[in-house]
């Protein structure tokens, strides 16, 4: 799968990284089961890295399919904060994190923020030792 990630810290640290060209089921799916992971544990930070053009394929309905899918899963996703890293010259990567960010209910009550360096985003979600 194209959005890898792991677990770590007991729970609390969801670390990602979209690599190659993501399809739209393949989002869909990370997006569902990172939110649902039984290992995640409140409080929940998610460092999200997205290589030059792994977006490509995605479009915001497919952000709007994530929601849709969520209101029917038994288990509500675990509220967090979430960091989406983008190349800063991945310009439709770059929109459609910023849509994301918008849609901050997907990870009600807390925020997504993007950024542009990997180093930054660590910092704001305040994990040391990752």
């Amino acid at each position: 799968m194209p959005i890898q990630y792991e677990i770590k810290n007991e729970g609390h640290f969801i670390e990602a990284i979209a690599t190659g060209l993501v399809t739209s089921s393949e989002f869909v799916a990370y997006e569902i089961d990172h939110a649902i992971d039984k290992r995640v544990k409140a409080p929940v930070f998610e460092l999200l890295e997205i290589q030059y053009n792994a977006l490509k394929n995605i479009q915001k309905i497919d952000i709007f399919e994530v929601l849709s899918q969520r209101k029917q899963k038994e288990r509500l996703p675990v509220p967090h904060r979430c960091a989406i890293v983008v190349s800063v010259s991945d310009i439709h990567g770059w929109d459609l994190a910023k849509f994301y960010e918008g849609m901050v209910n997907l990870h009600s009550p807390e925020s997504v923020i993007v950024f542009g360096d990997k180093y930054i985003a660590l910092t704001w979600l305040d994990i040391k030792n990752r």
